[in-house]
């Protein structure tokens, strides 16, 4: 009999919010609970009625119980996509010796310097959530990317960050507490990202475009490390307005249309008439399958062209990209990539390989029914949480194992990623 010690994974976006139950079992991960419900409480990316997003919170929780028959207490992990937070890259120097004979560089020597950076970028107003080591340099010319057991006299880290504001770590807290508990909290595209990238796309270069309610975040990896992180103002609530506002209905009908009617390519499209209500819900008007892409077609295209400026940007930056682009192409998540041949107009603005982000380690989880859930994009953040909570996990145990050598390094990690 399989031991219960499930995960309970949340992901809290501007428009829904999404759960999914995870036990570990002996032939791997179980899906035992799942589900997505409407977010209330959140507008224009923020947190505006904690009470309201609560309610959301508890619906879906007794969702997720009811499908499993016991209540879930312990082991919650939160991405949200809410608030304000930001990408920052910190090169750090230390010394090692003065004068001209180098010396070993040891683990000692990069914890202390990754001890220096973090006190840099810890703060009152900052919440670290999350964190990596792009390369090292010793003595301004020699790019590592291990620098232990080399000779130097100074040592070189380059880093990257996901910085939160405290005031928003605060919310989402206290907005969740409540419902919930304690909790492990993740920034959802980069869960996503996590999800739905491989090793060698994140090493090679790879684009992860986050096509979410109310912003787009674009992500470009290299060396397995972020190294553009951009949120764009643009985003899929302005293909609903746009419905709303061009065919004269609700907000909430154009996102019915959007959903069960939606193709992002207007060319070659079959003819056909769509029924729908008017701004009084009760009024029956029509509108052709045409016209109803070519409204999502227009802005989904003004969408990618904004991504296309941060994809030439980054080659501009980076010569590695200069020849060939960015090799691993574009990978769309999110509940906008659920759109009907959004790859077709995302190729065509971005003159680049595009592909829907899936669920990479598929293999490693099992559910019984409606295996699209585990290849559903907007369902990627739910999943990379659990896969940056076993890092994150596997990091710790590490630090308890070198405490001794560890210049308080662990404790600062753990800080780190629990936002404190």
């Amino acid at each position: 009999m399989s031991r219960w010690e499930p995960i309970t994974s949340i992901d809290i976006g501007n428009h829904s919010i999404k759960g999914v139950v995870v036990n570990d079992t002996n032939e791997g991960k179980e899906v035992v609970a799942y589900s997505t419900i409407k977010a209330k409480g959140i507008e224009s990316g923020d947190i505006k009625d904690a009470n309201a997003l609560n309610e959301s919170m508890e619906n879906l929780i007794e969702n997720l119980e009811e499908q499993v028959g016991k209540n879930l207490k312990d082991n919650f992990l939160i991405s949200s996509s809410i608030g304000n937070f930001k990408f920052q890259e910190i090169i750090e120097e230390l010394i090692l010796v003065e004068g001209d004979n180098a010396v070993t560089v040891n683990e000692k020597h990069v914890e202390e310097l990754r001890e220096n950076v973090l006190k840099t970028v810890l703060g009152d107003s900052n919440s670290v959530y999350h964190s990596y080591i792009k390369k090292y340099i010793l003595d301004g010319n020699k790019i590592v990317f291990n620098p232990v057991s080399m000779n130097a006299r100074r040592l070189e880290g380059a880093y990257s960050f996901i910085i939160g504001d405290s005031v928003h770590r605060s919310s989402v807290d206290y907005a969740t507490r409540k419902t919930i508990g304690e909790a492990e909290y993740f920034i959802s595209p980069v869960s996503a990202s996590e999800a739905v990238l491989t090793s060698s796309e994140k090493d090679s270069g790879v684009v992860h475009v986050d096509l979410g309610y109310h912003t787009t975040v674009v992500t470009v990896f290299l060396n397995n490390a972020p190294i553009r992180f951009e949120r764009l103002s643009k985003s899929i609530k302005h293909v609903v307005f746009d419905i709303a506002k061009v065919l004269k209905t609700s907000v909430n009908e154009a996102e019915r249309l959007l959903k069960i009617y939606g193709v992002a390519d207007y060319r070659n499209i079959e003819p056909g008439i769509i029924e729908y209500k008017a701004l009084d819900n009760r009024t029956t008007l029509e509108t052709s399958r045409e016209l109803l892409a070519r409204i999502i077609y227009a802005r989904l295209r003004e969408i990618f062209l904004n991504v296309r400026k941060v994809y030439r940007n980054v080659i501009f930056d980076y010569s590695e990209f200069r020849d060939l682009g960015i090799p691993g192409g574009i990978v769309l998540t999110g509940g906008g990539a659920k759109i009907l041949k959004i790859t077709d107009v995302a190729s065509d603005v971005l003159k680049s390989s595009v592909r829907v982000g899936s669920f990479v380690n598929i293999e490693e989880f099992q559910i019984e029914e409606n295996e699209q859930i585990l290849t559903d994009p907007q369902f990627a953040a739910v999943f990379g949480n659990i896969l940056q909570y076993e890092k994150k996990e596997n990091i710790e145990i590490f630090q308890k194992k070198s405490r001794k050598n560890s210049f308080g390094f662990g404790e600062i990690l753990r800080k780190l990623f629990k936002g404190e």
